[in-house]
């Protein structure tokens, strides 16, 4: 707090005080202020050329890598000096030989040893030759859920 004396050079004096407060934590967001660079994701980008700045307004366009599901709003915007959130890209599955022979199982529609599947596609599976399912018949066609998969097994 501060305290004033104001005199008017006609005899009249005035005392008054000021209470300054300042808040340093705060985050202050002007509508005019520009935008930096759009916030990068994991396995996607931009698919324009980056800037250093953005003017408010402006916005840009996410894609994923192949087999990689985009969530989210593709486009974002320029905004008081803040980005809109940006997108996610969903991981795919990749089953192997490896993970098949462990649990013995095999693509039911495929001869192929590898598959990569994105997220929600559905992958069927069957026994190999010589062996019975061990788990219920419903687990043999399962869903991609970003990156992971639960197999089924036989015996």
């Amino acid at each position: 707090m501060c305290t004033f004396v104001w005199d008017n050079r006609k005899g009249l004096k005035v005392l008054f005080s000021v209470s300054v407060i300042r808040i340093s934590s705060m985050n202050h967001f002007y509508p005019n202020e520009k935008c930096g660079p759009p916030p990068p994701i994991d396995n996607g980008d931009i698919t324009t050329f980056p800037k250093p700045e953005y003017d408010p307004g402006s916005s840009v366009e996410y894609q994923c890598q192949s087999l990689y599901v985009l969530e989210g709003n593709k486009i974002i915007t320029c905004s008081y000096g803040q980005w809109s959130k940006p997108p996610k890209c969903l991981d795919a599955c990749v089953v192997s030989e490896e993970t098949m022979e462990k649990h013995k199982i095999k693509f039911r529609w495929s001869p192929k040893k590898k598959l990569y599947a994105p997220t929600q596609d559905h992958v069927e599976f069957e026994c190999k030759p010589g062996y019975v399912k061990r788990t219920a018949e419903h687990t043999f066609r399962v869903t991609c859920l970003e990156g992971k998969l639960t197999y089924p097994v036989c015996v």
